[in-house]
């Protein structure tokens, strides 16, 4: 009895250990050890601040407009307007979207994205307080995604929608850059 006993023990200890059954290679999974992972350059893209106004984003969105025009064509002459105004542009073409593969490190974004590509768990925490604080404000707001944590007005009262100044101030608040 005492034998199987001292062979759990050895097991434990050695699982606990990390006994890979003498294999000196490198794991192939990240540990506390490991080197952070290289930062593409979709990650240094510029981020928009909060209180950007639309001629600081067409400034920011300019380098980025240039290289759409120098990649993909005189069509993207207005894709700072475009990106600023109406959320983005779609290229169906080829040489469309090699553009945007070839100038996605200089377009900016807003910081809500970022941080939602970039930090998944900072941004849900933030959007949690977003909703606290609307919520407290009075919003009538639909259940958070459980995944993102991002919501919306269930319906559009006395204090305005999503650029009302209260949800706004709310906004800041919770992802206060």
């Amino acid at each position: 009895m005492s034998y199987r006993l001292a062979i759990m023990v050895a097991g434990l200890a050695c699982v606990l250990s990390g006994c890979s059954g003498g294999t000196t290679e490198t794991p192939s999974v990240a540990t506390l050890r490991s080197a952070p992972a290289p930062s593409s350059s979709a990650a240094a893209r510029p981020v928009f601040a909060f209180d950007a106004t639309e001629d600081d984003k067409l400034s920011m969105a300019a380098p980025w407009a240039d290289c759409m025009v120098s990649n993909g064509g005189p069509e993207y002459e207005s894709s700072a307007e475009t990106l600023i105004g109406k959320g983005g542009i779609i290229a169906d073409d080829a040489k469309g979207r090699a553009a945007l593969a070839t100038c996605l490190s200089l377009q900016p974004e807003a910081f809500e994205d970022h941080q939602k590509r970039t930090d998944l768990v900072a941004f849900k925490d933030n959007q949690r307080e977003w909703y606290r604080c609307a919520k407290a404000a009075g919003y009538k707001l639909n259940t958070p995604d459980p995944d993102t944590g991002q919501f919306g007005l269930a319906e559009i009262g006395p204090d305005g929608d999503f650029g009302s100044p209260k949800i706004q101030e709310c906004r800041r608040k919770a992802f206060k850059d």
